[in-house]
Parts: C-alpha cells; structure tokens; sequence
C-alpha cells in the first residue's frame, strides 16, 4: 500500500506567510490527490508495458483514498473486492510481492466439489477456448463449471441433455482424486479434447515494480503540485 504524506512547511520546502498557512491544508489535499492520480497513471502504464496483454480488469484493479483537509494522507493500492470474480489482491499482488497465485473463482468452485486437487491450478489446453487476452474465455468456463455441476448456485448446473454425447457426460474429469490431470470434453462417441490441465499452482517473482514507481513519481510530483496547489489557494483566498 503507498500512502502519500507531507507535513506543513515540507509541501514547499520554505517558510510560509500568513495567507499561505491558512491555506496550507487545503493546498495539500490538493497536491496529494493529484500526486496519487499521477502514481495511479504510472502503475498502470507499467503493467502495460510489463503484462501479457493485460486485461480492463487488470488494468482497472487500483483504487486511490483521497486526502481530505482533515485527514492529509492519500492512498494508491489494489482493489480488495469485485462483484462477480476474485479480488484482485488475490492475483494482482504476486506480480507486487512474489509469492504464489491464489486461487480463482473456477479453481475454488473445482476444488470444493473435489474436482481439482489440492496445490494444483488450472492450465489451458488445446481444446479450451481462449479470449483476446490469452485466459480461457468466461463464458466456456462457465460451462464447464456448469456440466461438471461445480457452480456454486446449483441452479446455475446444467440439466440440458445437449451436455451428453452417446448417453455420456459431455464434460469429464481424466483421473480420480490426488491422480487426476485434468478435464476433458467429449467431441464424438470415440473422440475427446483436453479443456483443463491440472498443474502446479503458478508462483512468481515480481513483476511490477510497484513501490519503487511510486516513489519516483512521488519524489518528482509531489514537490510541484505543491507549489501549483498553494498558488492557486493563495489566489483564490478572500
């Protein structure tokens, strides 16, 4: 979490006069939002630059806590929520901190109805359906999730006889328990095509080099939006 702060006369770096301390509050709140949107914009042109096609979701996965003339303290971190998927500090902080993926949505769903075994993740194989971004598409793992009765609404698991193939289950898993390798579909009454591998869960080093981007851009913003917010405090001062 990057948490940007000044106190008093540090904003500018020279002694204040009257009209300018009676506006320092408020010239700071300024400065510090504005700096936070500047960190804010950098991280996300980082991961860009440093993600495989990265997705809106990813790229949408900061928040900023303004400061306030009361609370003189702006914050740039991850999302720690989302509506229909994992947060993002599940996948997102790895690339920060190291460390290993935790789990998506699909692999817990999987993994509670004892499909997936435990420590292993998901792979895409060469029959799984990929979207623009190189990730399995949601809507095909969704249906997966579905003909394996693995959604966690139970009404949301396919009844649909169009699942079976010659009176078999369209969507199966290879293996049993801790043995399993993945999940499989079938295409024909003698034909099938990997969907999912079961593989070890992915761990990662850092990737985005998330605190030493915000430092830099606090270090070379920070000071100037200071000096703009209390110029235009002291203009606008009665």
């Amino acid at each position: 979490m990057i948490k940007i702060s000044t106190q008093g006369e540090a904003l500018l770096g020279r002694k204040l006069n009257e009209i300018e301390k009676r506006q320092l509050p408020f010239a700071t709140a300024v400065a510090l939002n504005r700096t936070a949107q500047d960190v804010k914009a950098a991280e996300v042109k980082a991961m860009k630059a440093d993600f495989d096609r990265p997705t809106r979701f990813t790229l949408n996965s900061l928040f900023i806590k303004p400061a306030k003339k009361s609370r003189l303290e702006a914050v740039v971190w991850v999302k720690d929520y989302a509506s229909k998927a994992a947060a993002p500090t599940a996948w997102l902080l790895p690339e920060v901190m190291g460390g290993n993926r935790k789990a998506k949505r699909s692999e817990s769903l999987l993994s509670a109805k004892g499909i997936l075994p435990s420590g292993k993740a998901l792979v895409p194989g060469k029959g799984a359906k990929l979207d623009g971004h190189g990730n399995v598409s949601r809507g095909f793992m969704q249906k997966i999730l579905s003909g394996l009765g693995a959604q966690g609404d139970r009404h949301a698991n396919s009844t649909d006889s169009k699942r079976s193939v010659g009176n078999q289950q369209r969507f199966f898993v290879l293996g049993k328990g801790a043995t399993a390798i993945g999940i499989a579909e079938r295409t024909g009454k003698t034909s099938i095509s990997m969907l999912l591998a079961f593989g070890k869960t992915p761990s990662y080093g850092s990737l985005l080099d998330f605190y030493g981007i915000a430092n830099r851009v606090i270090g070379s913003e920070l000071p100037r939006h200071g000096r703009e917010a209390m110029n235009e405090a002291v203009l606008s001062a009665k």
